[in-house]
């Protein structure tokens, strides 16, 4: 489906046999995880932002509230201090492409939404 689109991507398996699918979009790297025995499950992640450990507290506040504003996405700040968004799902076998596409796009979709409440929180 991306090659059908003409969407840039990359794929590669790690030592688990699990499926990774990395999509760059707007200077950011969106990994998709595929697992399960016949790939049925999907993992998103994307590292959003890299916070200064001075404003861990605050961004971890703000995350709090993206999380209360959005359901499908949860923000987080990781062990790095980077600023994480993250989905799971389980995909139907017969829309697997459709759906995981869906969840990339609503990650990209909720990120830019929350943008200017992130960056605040960042750099204010």
């Amino acid at each position: 489906m991306l090659d059908e689109r003409k969407f840039h991507y990359s794929t590669h398996e790690n030592n688990d046999g699990d499926v990774i699918l990395d999509f760059p979009y707007d200077g950011k790297i969106a990994k998709c995880i595929f697992t399960g025995e016949i790939g049925q499950y999907i993992s998103l992640y994307m590292q959003y932002e890299s916070i200064p450990a001075e404003k861990r507290l605050k961004v971890i506040e703000e995350c709090n509230e993206q999380n209360c504003r959005f359901e499908w996405v949860t923000f987080y700040v990781d062990a790095d201090n980077d600023l994480m968004l993250h989905v799971d799902a389980l995909l139907g076998l017969e829309s697997a492409a459709d759906e995981a596409f869906e969840m990339l796009v609503r990650m990209i979709n909720i990120g830019k939404e929350a943008k200017n409440d992130i960056m605040k929180a960042i750099y204010a």
